[in-house]
């Protein structure tokens, strides 16, 4: 599982659940005003690493045996932030909320339905903090797990093949009995 694929697949969930909100990727969205969805606001962004910048840290694989084999998991971080708002009630602070709610759960759900046990969601904060506020926005920490794999190699020499016997010989040549 990568951060990258979550996006990607939380995007398309939502897609088909014909959720109108745009689903970006990156840091650099997180301020832009141009990546609302429709009726404005209405949008997830997925940025790597937390407000202070560490994108987590490595604990030993849940799943050994794997092919390719997975040397670490790392327990990777990135923020999501859902924004979301009422234009029919642009100054009702429960109809926004109740926006926000809806649109966090769809989103909650389509992170599930990827990654089923193999992330954490932290507590949400609530952003902004103005008297006339634009819709209601969350923002929440992920930890996911995600395998870091050894990469395959040829080798430079075939491995040594066995005979399947073994014969103890003395030093002039000669096979000892039993």
């Amino acid at each position: 599982m990568s951060f990258t694929g979550l996006y990607r697949h939380v995007r398309d969930h939502l897609a088909n659940a014909q959720v109108t909100a745009e689903v970006v990727f990156g840091r650099r969205e997180i301020g832009k005003q141009i990546n609302q969805g429709a009726n404005r606001a209405n949008r997830v962004v997925f940025a790597p690493g937390d407000e202070g910048g560490s994108i987590g840290g490595y604990e030993p694989p849940v799943k050994t045996g794997r092919n390719p084999r997975s040397l670490w998991d790392w327990m990777f971080v990135g923020r999501v932030y859902v924004w979301a708002y009422d234009p029919a009630a642009p100054n009702d602070e429960v109809a926004n909320w109740e926006s926000l709610v809806e649109l966090h759960d769809f989103v909650l759900e389509a992170i599930h339905s990827y990654a089923a046990g193999f992330y954490r969601p932290s507590a949400p904060r609530l952003l902004g903090t103005t008297e006339r506020r634009f819709g209601e926005e969350v923002v929440f920490l992920l930890e996911s797990r995600q395998p870091v794999v050894a990469t395959p190699r040829p080798r430079r020499e075939a491995p040594i093949q066995g005979q399947g016997q073994t014969f103890l010989v003395t030093p002039n040549g000669e096979e000892q009995g039993c």
